[in-house]
């Protein structure tokens, strides 16, 4: 980064729904740039950013975990910023946002992007940019568990669900990351653009941040829906998640429900928001996972548990709907190092 180049000034944004972890995590991150010469000496980069942290009004603010946040400055008191970034929120169990919460904050946000800020949100934090308007009729992600949520509080908004990251906006200046702490990619692409990506890839390493390049599917876990009110649809649900062998699972729930294949399929789709062959994949396909994750069973006696009699066919499916192989989803998310105790990698062994 050139000496010269203005310091980019970063505000966070606290709300006391925010995630102090998260909150926690992008100021040690942003603000720590002098031990990137430890992982590649030829790096001798001044820190490009000067971090603060707005909040609604003025005085402390309690966060969650009995945590209080106080020295942050009131959204009032910042008349500019570069980068805005809305860090995941804690919600209530089921999930629920109230918007209108925060008024001021969605009104300065609004004004921080017309006055060329970029604003980006981890998670859960994409409520809250979406209440700007911003993101009407373009594409989002968020936590995988609130799709229900934010597409019924914000129906003009594409969720893009198995991304990591998303990029949108004329100016590139509406950037969002996908569940948890997949704000590290937003954090890694961030430092790429300002500082380059040898720069990234040095502070992935001091601090041990993961890029999650297979995008966000082999973390979802498939929810469906029963609260749509059709009972027609809802016993096929039932049906084939007891069935998940049928060798023809779409046309038996056909011939079950005494409709038309028209008409079924477009209940099913109505009511599900999936087809019903997507649905039945999708059934599937997570308790392969559950399978690769929990058992040592091969991968061709699992494509057979789940219903697939061709075990290449199944791999196909499997990388095309969560980005990975069977093979690397189990080395990934298997628990079997953790079991008893035992097979756990040791130093030196």
């Amino acid at each position: 980064m050139p000496q010269n180049e203005p310091v980019q000034r970063i505000s966070l944004v606290a709300v006391p729904e925010a995630s102090p972890g998260t909150l926690a995590g992008l100021r040690e991150v942003f603000g720590e740039f002098a031990p990137l010469s430890l992982v590649d000496p030829s790096l001798n980069i001044r820190n490009p950013f000067s971090l603060d942290i707005v909040t609604p009004g003025r005085g402390p603010l309690d966060l969650g975990g009995g945590l209080s946040l106080d020295g942050a400055h009131c959204v009032d008191e910042v008349t500019h910023t570069d980068i805005v970034i809305v860090p995941p929120l804690s919600l209530p169990d089921n999930g629920n946002w109230r918007t209108g919460r925060y008024p001021q904050v969605i009104a300065w946000m609004q004004r921080m992007h017309d006055n060329g800020a970029q604003l980006c949100s981890a998670c859960s934090g994409a409520l809250l940019l979406a209440e700007t308007g911003l993101l009407d009729g373009r594409t989002a992600t968020t936590h995988w568990a609130l799709a229900d949520t934010f597409r019924r509080l914000f129906p003009d908004i594409h969720l893009a669900l198995d991304k990591t990251l998303i990029i949108e906006g004329e100016r590139r200046q509406l950037v969002l990351s996908g569940a948890a702490f997949a704000w590290q990619d937003l954090v890694l692409w961030l430092i790429a653009q300002h500082l380059g990506a040898a720069a990234a890839q040095a502070v992935a390493k001091f601090h041990a941040l993961n890029a999650h390049l297979d995008g966000m599917a082999p973390y979802r876990v498939f929810i469906p829906r029963f609260d749509h009110g059709d009972a027609v649809v809802a016993r096929a649900q039932h049906w084939i998640a007891d069935n998940l062998t049928c060798p023809s699972p779409v046309e038996t729930m056909v011939d079950r429900s005494n409709l038309s294949a028209r008409h079924f399929k477009r209940r099913f789709l109505n009511a599900t928001g999936y087809s019903p062959i997507r649905y039945v994949q999708m059934l599937r396909i997570d308790e392969a996972k559950r399978l690769l994750e929990q058992t040592r069973q091969p991968v061709e006696d699992i494509a057979w548990a789940v219903g697939y009699e061709e075990p290449a066919f199944f791999r196909r499916l499997f990388r095309r709907l969560e980005g990975v192989s069977p093979g690397i989803h189990r080395r990934r998310f298997s628990l079997m190092p953790f079991e008893s105790g035992t097979n756990v990698p040791m130093a030196n062994r």
